[in-house]
């Protein structure tokens, strides 16, 4: 199986759309939640939630494949 960017695989499925279309919207909706868990559960809500969304955004990454972690873990080790 060949390997395609994913910029290459979203030219099949719909014009004028691409991976990452609503990238601000969600950025938005994850600052107004990191906000709401600030005001109303204190600091340590705040990093519970900014810290479950970092976990969140690497395996959903991970998932598409847009992350290696095999690549990450291996530069690490000095490989």
């Amino acid at each position: 199986m060949e390997r395609t960017t994913w910029r290459e695989h979203a030219s099949g499925t719909e014009p004028g759309r691409y991976p990452g279309e609503h990238s601000a919207a969600i950025g938005l909706l994850a600052g107004m939640a990191l906000a709401f868990a600030g005001y109303f559960g204190g600091f340590f809500a705040f990093l519970l939630v900014a810290v479950m969304g970092a976990a969140g955004l690497v395996t959903g990454l991970v998932l598409e494949g847009r992350l290696d972690l095999g690549a990450l873990l291996g530069a690490r080790r000095g490989r």
